[in-house]
């Protein structure tokens, strides 16, 4: 079972990216989860004919007790009923947690974009909060009035910049909340996909007597 991440970012104990492995992890499983759903229902399919086997040369031999010919055809008849109606939806289910993983693949690899970019906007904003601390120290020390004028310029300029990059990371910082927030619903959706898959394999369990 996959881990759901946190609705908070930049938090240390928060993973920062959903890995390559859990997503291969969640491939597997449904892989596993339709060969499993498969087999099952072949499993059905031949519990079924070998009860009509059974059944066919019973009803020709006198000395056969008639409840035990009765059990055998109801026990075919419920195997019948579970493969048609439960079938079907296993295949259904198990296509819809292929689209849903390959919805969180999409969503981890943009979530992974936007931690990036936000990433590289924090830092030209910190590089750049630190410059204009310093320009603004040597601005102190300057009583040249043309010096002084060009450092004002470059410090004008500086925070106009310090700005463009603060607005710019809070966007990077919304696109990256809005696409964990999408990864969790998605992978909410996956659990319970996996979840109705489960009691649809426990319908194709064994056929009761």
């Amino acid at each position: 079972m996959i881990v759901l991440l946190a609705a908070g970012t930049m938090r240390d104990d928060v993973p920062r990216r959903i890995t390559v492995t859990t997503l291969e992890r969640m491939h597997m499983r449904t892989l596993l989860r339709s060969i499993s759903a498969l087999v099952i229902v072949v499993a059905v399919m031949a519990l079924a004919a070998t009860y009509s086997v059974k059944a066919s040369p019973q009803a020709g031999q006198a000395q056969d007790p008639i409840p035990a010919l009765l059990a055998e055809v109801h026990a075919l008849r419920i195997a019948m009923e579970q493969s048609v109606t439960v079938a079907p939806r296993v295949q259904l289910t198990l296509a819809r947690l292929n689209i849903e993983e390959q919805r969180i693949t999409q969503l981890a690899a943009q979530l992974d974009r936007a931690r990036q970019e936000l990433n590289g906007h924090s830092l030209a904003l910190r590089r750049m909060s630190d410059e204009l601390e310093e320009a603004e120290k040597r601005l102190q020390t300057i009583v040249e009035n043309k010096p002084r004028r060009d450092l004002e310029v470059g410090i004008s300029d500086l925070k106009t910049r310090i700005k463009a990059e603060g607005d710019a990371e809070q966007a990077s910082r919304a696109r990256e909340n809005d696409a964990l927030q999408a990864l969790n619903t998605e992978q909410g959706r996956w659990i319970d996909l996996n979840s109705r898959l489960d009691e649809l394999e426990r319908l194709l369990g064994p056929v009761p007597r």
